[in-house]
């Protein structure tokens, strides 16, 4: 099973603010991210699966939290208590890819497993009180860059590139 980890950040590695907002709106990517993750298993942590309720649809969400009460929105959506269990109950289910989407902490705990990165850098610096970052993968072992695109900006979405990065 691969690992993917797919985020959207900032050129300063900003993904969103400590209270879970997200500093923009890139419609490119979220298209982009509807497209990639469609009929695939995801991996989100709490606040992030209750930020992305509606979006699931064609995707299953294993929910990564240390809640023992915590209860999903569907009873077809997964909880897992740890990422070892994460890996084993989406590998267990035959999961051809795990898509992890975040939040920081998450992105962290999993970058040690993941296989493969996708990730939109946004032509930015992003101004917001209490930043999160997604971690710095150079620090997590080899990486090579894979597949580049160049996303140009418009009246609706900032400049950006869109980085495909597998591990070595």
């Amino acid at each position: 099973m691969i690992v993917s980890l797919i985020a959207a950040l900032a050129s300063d590695r900003v993904i969103g603010s400590a209270s879970g907002k997200i500093p923009w709106d890139h419609p490119r990517d979220r298209v982009h991210f509807r497209t990639r993750t469609a009929g695939n298993w995801l991996l989100v942590g709490r606040r992030t699966y209750d930020e992305m309720e509606g979006w699931f649809g064609k995707r299953i969400p294993i929910v990564l939290t240390r809640d023992p009460d915590f209860r999903p929105f569907s009873p077809a959506h997964r909880v897992a208590r740890d990422p070892a269990a994460a890996l084993a109950l989406a590998r267990g289910n035959g999961a051809k890819e795990l898509i992890v989407c975040g939040g920081a902490e998450i992105f962290a705990s999993l970058l040690p497993f993941s296989d493969r990165l996708l990730l939109t850098r946004l032509d930015l610096v992003a101004q917001v009180p209490d930043p999160v970052r997604f971690p710095d993968f150079s620090k997590s072992g080899d990486w090579k860059l894979a597949y580049l695109e160049q996303w140009s900006g418009d009246a609706e979405n900032i400049a950006a590139r869109y980085e495909v990065h597998e591990r070595v």
